[in-house]
């Protein structure tokens, strides 16, 4: 007899598992996120509107773990996961296309109401299908019921802030992205914890996402360049943000990532649990905050070159964004047991340099990040000199 064409039956991954093409397929939605978060930001240019592209990323990037967990637990092109990945992928696109009516629409308006529909819906979709696919893995399924219990509440914020009014919605919406972050961790620490099926697999993910918010500052400033008549300034600061782009690679694919993998790789299972949990699921998210930071200081120097206008909010932007990028990356290294002496010493040259790049050519200040990102990641070694740290969970075997 034939084997069956369609089974719901989940397949459980193993230590060698890598990445599929269908969660390749689920990030690229990711991409057109990064655009929709980088324009709000870029477009605006003030510290509220910057603070809602943040508070969207947050909650996106929140739905991004759930299912980067699952797809390290089971594979994502096979069984029940596979439709979940499908659905919560369209699911996705659709929160992304409400963004730029976010925080204009009335109390109660499309964009928001349906922000929060498909953002439950995601959810819902994501605990059903890992629970079911943990059937026989009872630690597991305890913990999908605690981060249940952790998302929940969060979720109901998210609706009183999308019935509230707009100069309102930011306060809830933050509230709940702190509730589910916290939530999330203190349930993780304390209840039976999550368990990484493939080291291998989940480092690859997250050197994935990366590299594609690094993309959208291409993308970002290709497409902003494009609509406008050239000229030899312009010109030289859409090329300077191919440039950024790869500076900012640089620290994190030659020293951070691999040595953060490395420790992954060496950790025992228990501690490798928390060690993703840690490095990965908290520290990457202001990582890609500061790249996206940086893109949208970079786009707003090729606006305010378009316009003739100062352009001293996109340096702020850049040097801020960063700041948080060496900030993340030296914590990274600091938990991986790698040095981070000279993305510390980044961090606060970027952080003092928003005091001053305001005031400078933005192609000066656009040269002046390149620089030191890319001698930080000359300079960093991609080495471990002491064990990895991380929080441990109270593991329930």
């Amino acid at each position: 007899m034939s084997p069956a064409r369609w089974s719901l039956r989940a397949h459980i991954n193993g230590e060698d598992h890598r990445v599929t093409p269908k969660e390749l397929l689920f990030d690229v939605v990711y991409v057109f996120a990064f655009i929709q978060v980088t324009d709000w930001i870029a477009e605006e240019f003030t510290w509220r509107a910057t603070a809602e592209g943040l508070t969207v990323l947050a909650i996106l990037w929140w739905v991004w773990i759930s299912w980067a967990w699952l797809g390290n637990a089971m594979r994502a092109d096979k069984g029940l996961p596979l439709a979940g990945f499908i659905v919560s992928m369209v699911a996705v696109f659709g929160l992304t296309v409400t963004i730029p009516d976010l925080w204009e629409a009335e109390g109660g308006g499309l964009a928001p109401m349906a922000f929060t529909a498909l953002y439950v819906l995601i959810r819902v979709i994501h605990s059903a299908v890992y629970y079911f696919g943990s059937r026989d893995d009872d630690r597991v399924r305890r913990q999908v019921l605690l981060s249940t219990a952790a998302w929940i509440p969060a979720a109901g914020l998210l609706v009183v802030g999308a019935m509230a009014e707009p100069q309102e919605r930011l306060y809830w919406w933050v509230g709940t992205v702190a509730l589910d972050i916290v939530a999330t961790w203190v349930l993780s620490v304390r209840g039976p914890g999550w368990k990484v099926h493939s080291g291998e697999h989940f480092a690859e993910r997250f050197d994935l996402v990366v590299i594609l918010a690094i993309g959208e500052s291409v993308l970002a400033v290709g497409i902003t360049a494009a609509g406008i008549e050239l000229n030899p300034e312009l010109m030289g600061i859409a090329l300077l943000g191919v440039l950024i782009a790869i500076a900012l690679w640089w620290p994190y694919f030659k020293d951070v990532g691999p040595t953060l993998e490395n420790a992954l790789k060496e950790a025992d299972d228990e501690h490798r649990n928390d060690l993703a949990r840690d490095a990965y699921t908290y520290l990457h998210l202001p990582l890609i905050m500061g790249i996206l930071l940086v893109s949208a200081g970079n786009k707003g120097s090729v606006i305010a070159i378009d316009q003739e206008q100062n352009s001293g909010d996109s340096a702020l932007l850049m040097a801020g964004g960063a700041a948080v990028v060496a900030v993340a990356c030296a914590l990274l290294m600091r938990l991986a047991g790698g040095t981070a002496r000279w993305l510390v010493a980044s961090a606060v040259f970027f952080a003092t340099a928003m005091l001053w790049m305001p005031m400078i050519d933005p192609t000066i200040a656009t040269l002046v990040t390149i620089v030191v990102l890319s001698a930080v990641g000359w300079l960093t070694p991609a080495t471990r000199n002491r064990d990895s740290v991380a929080i441990a969970a109270n593991a329930e075997n």
